[in-house]
């Protein structure tokens, strides 16, 4: 019953709702760009590269890459030797405590 619901409310605001006629300027901040509808408020991404806006499944590629980017898949070689080289505590854990 809740699909039927949402059909109905998405054929109301395909026929009825804003079709973002009057967007802002285009804003970047954090490393996000987007334009903004000045009727509705809603945001949508925009890229700085190719001056338009940006299909969802462009975003959601964009989205991919900056997550791989962020997190990579392996530590750094260096950063795996300093862990171990920290002496252990009375509690073997591997942390002490900084007077």
């Amino acid at each position: 019953m809740q699909w039927i619901k949402l059909a109905l409310a998405f054929m109301v605001d395909l026929f009825f709702g804003c079709h973002h006629k009057h967007l802002s300027r285009p804003f970047t901040i954090e490393d996000r760009s987007y334009k903004i509808c000045l009727d509705c408020g809603q945001e949508m991404p925009y890229s700085v590269e190719a001056m338009r806006l940006l299909r969802p499944w462009e975003v959601l590629r964009a989205e991919r890459a900056r997550r791989t980017a962020t997190f990579p898949a392996t530590a750094p070689a260096g950063l795996e030797a300093a862990l171990h080289s920290v002496p252990a505590d009375k509690h073997g854990s591997g942390w002490r405590a900084v007077a």
